[in-house]
């Protein structure tokens, strides 16, 4: 079954002695593009904790945003990192030598040097703990968004069912037309003949032959074929498991590409209306899929 790639979860979660607060909202996406935003302190983990995401998930921008609930920001403590502070003083020493002057450097300066001022958790909690708590926080949050998904993609499926509907509707109908265009053919052949005082035999072989190139020229039984063979392939996709996205989008480009022969071909007036209410409900189903891991 298709998932959405919409969705949006909140959960709590606890751990032995420790809480997090885990909050996870996806949007579409080409690809997985992954985020989580954690306390300070454990910013180390994000790698570690988007593991858990790319087998669930396939598809969609994702930001997961963990807090704690135990009052753990309040532990962590700004520490000076010695090797980038000695050389911050070598660079500003520098300076000061080429310009013939003191630098003043206040705490902002500081604060905005990448690296200087890290924070550290200021306790004896072991990071493992807190590590196994935003994996279960991660893990819980996924697979709430993974319902949240699935129930989006089931009201896609009925969207797309009915628009599936409609185009094997409109296809099935241009067969009622072939032999009425063919007439009209004969008709305007005949007509040119008699507007230019032309003394011909309805079974001359020449206006056979005319009628069959327009025939071969106008012939859209191939293009019905493979539309119908599209819609076949689309089916298919939709009641699959796995991600089926772009697979959905390469099938409507296929369909489209048909539409537009069909119109080029055609030469009667319903088969052309037909070929644009195609291409309207291809667009249609396109807007879709969009949203559709």
């Amino acid at each position: 079954m298709i998932k959405s790639m919409t969705g949006f979860c909140k959960t709590t979660v606890q751990h032995k002695h420790l809480s997090c607060s885990i909050e996870i909202k996806s949007v579409n996406h080409r690809f997985l593009d992954a985020k989580i935003h954690l306390p300070k302190q454990f910013q180390q983990l994000e790698e570690t904790l988007k593991k858990q995401i790319k087998g669930p998930v396939q598809r969609g921008k994702v930001d997961v945003y963990i807090q704690m609930e135990t009052g753990v920001e309040e532990k962590e403590r700004l520490k000076l990192d010695k090797r980038v502070w000695e050389n911050v003083k070598g660079i500003v020493s520098d300076i000061e030598m080429d310009l013939g002057k003191t630098i003043q450097i206040n705490l902002s300066d500081l604060l905005s040097i990448r690296n200087l001022l890290p924070y550290e958790q200021n306790d004896t909690e072991d990071v493992d703990d807190y590590l196994e708590l935003f994996e279960l926080a991660v893990q819980e949050g996924v697979v709430e968004l993974t319902k949240m998904r699935q129930r989006e993609g089931e009201l896609l499926l009925k969207e797309l069912m009915l628009h599936m509907s409609e185009l094997t509707t409109l296809i099935d109908g241009i067969s009622g037309y072939t032999a009425e265009a063919l007439e009209n053919q004969k008709l305007k052949l005949k007509r040119n003949l008699e507007l230019l005082g032309a003394q011909y035999d309805e079974n001359d072989p020449r206006i056979m032959q005319e009628i069959g190139i327009f025939m071969d020229r106008c012939d859209i039984t191939e293009e019905i074929e493979r539309f119908n063979s599209h819609l076949v392939q689309m089916n298919e996709l939709l009641l699959n498991q796995e991600a089926v996205g772009r697979k959905l989008d390469f099938i409507l480009q296929e369909l489209n590409r048909e539409a537009n022969t069909l119109c080029s071909k055609s030469n009667h007036i319903s088969i052309t209306q037909i070929g644009v209410n195609l291409k309207s409900e291809i667009e249609k189903i396109r807007e879709q899929i969009q949203n559709i891991e």
